[in-house]
């Protein structure tokens, strides 16, 4: 079982459609796929129709397990919800110093049911962040091809850092991938953003081929409670979205 977090200290990335759309991607590859939704914002979590009370909440509490909140989603995938109230639980949790490995120690008891893991974290640096990366074996970082997009970058690279050296040395960044793009970008914006993230020692090499295009359908499928690959199969979300995970399992391969 590989966990993979999808985590930017930016908001307004893509980061939870991200998440959606690599997940459902795996579905179709014919992996199993659990996915959890750590952000107190629970935009994951409201993408699925019929999603029942228990949730991540109640692993942060002890009042149940891991397993115990895992919901079946459809065939191959499963998730594990998050709440509203996961905002106040994110600051007593960031108290106790155990909370860092909580995640990874209840994913183990996971580890035969499922191929993959992806986790959808907060826009921010904070304990649900950590324990997010804690418990992952690689991270893929979305990012919008604007100059604004590498102060929150330039944060998460030394959010990795700090948990590589304290908890989780293994933790492998595997990717940076381009959202909200257009063809257009492909002049100045873009060729300047590839080059500062090639000066990057920390990332060189890891912009990846693939970007995800601006496309209606994509915010349509979300709004509809449906994957893009069963709303709209043959949109340019659809293709990005697989492309870019079947390059990632290349990278993981690797």
């Amino acid at each position: 079982m590989k966990v993979i977090a999808i985590a930017q200290h930016k908001g307004g990335v893509g980061k939870t459609t991200s998440a959606l759309g690599i997940g459902h991607s795996l579905v179709l590859l014919g992996h199993r796929v659990l996915l959890i939704d750590c952000d107190p914002q629970s935009n994951l979590t409201s993408t699925f129709a019929n999603v029942q009370a228990p949730n991540l909440c109640m692993v942060l509490r002890g009042e149940a397990t891991l397993a115990e909140v895992v919901q079946p989603m459809g065939d191959n995938l499963s998730l594990i919800a998050s709440r509203p109230e996961l905002s106040p639980l994110e600051r007593m949790i960031g108290a106790d110093a155990t909370h860092p490995n909580l995640l990874r120690r209840q994913l183990a008891g996971l580890e035969k049911q499922y191929d993959y893991v992806v986790i959808d974290t907060p826009p921010s640096m904070g304990p649900m962040t950590v324990m997010s990366l804690t418990a992952a074996h690689y991270v893929l970082a979305p990012m919008r091809p604007d100059p604004f997009a590498f102060a929150g970058f330039y944060k998460l690279l030394d959010m990795l850092e700090a948990v590589r050296d304290n908890f989780n040395p293994a933790l492998e960044l595997k990717g940076v991938f381009l959202t909200q793009y257009h063809p257009s970008y492909r002049g100045q914006v873009y060729h300047d953003f590839a080059a500062e993230l090639a000066q990057q020692v920390r990332v060189r090499g890891l912009l990846t081929e693939t970007s995800i295009r601006i496309n209606a359908k994509l915010v349509e499928a979300v709004a509809l409670k449906k994957s893009i690959h069963a709303h709209a199969p043959e949109s340019n979300s659809a293709h990005d979205y697989l492309a870019l995970t079947q390059e990632l399992l290349t990278r993981i391969a690797q």
